[in-house]
């Protein structure tokens, strides 16, 4: 599966949001981006983010050593002892907010 394939039939922010998301990584540090069947794997040596695109929304799976409070979250689930999958569901570009870009990082730097 590629970009132009998983975002085709979305709504054009989805990709915006998506595009946004990796301008914020690129500050951060290096990544890898993996390209799976409905979603897309970025990683640190290990994955730390997983992007759903859905036909209107854009879902963020961050993964973190402990659960995150925040309104974006639609659900939180725990993988293992120390690790939780949080499930961010984004509409637009603004939803982006610097707790998000914190979390970001944090993420990142855990899996990497």
């Amino acid at each position: 599966m590629s970009e132009d394939e998983l975002f085709s039939n979305k709504a054009s922010n989805i990709k915006e949001i998506y595009s946004k998301i990796l301008d914020l990584l690129k500050e951060i540090g290096p990544f890898e981006i993996e390209y799976k069947k409905t979603s897309i794997h970025l990683l640190n040596k290990s994955s730390f983010g997983g992007v759903h695109p859905k036909k209107k929304w854009l879902d963020f799976n961050l993964v973190t050593n402990y659960q995150i409070e925040h309104e974006k979250i639609t659900k939180i689930e725990q993988v293992s002892k120390n690790r939780f999958h949080n499930n961010f569901r984004f509409y637009n570009i603004n939803d982006l907010d610097q707790e998000f870009l914190v979390l970001l990082k944090e993420s990142y730097k855990l899996m990497g």
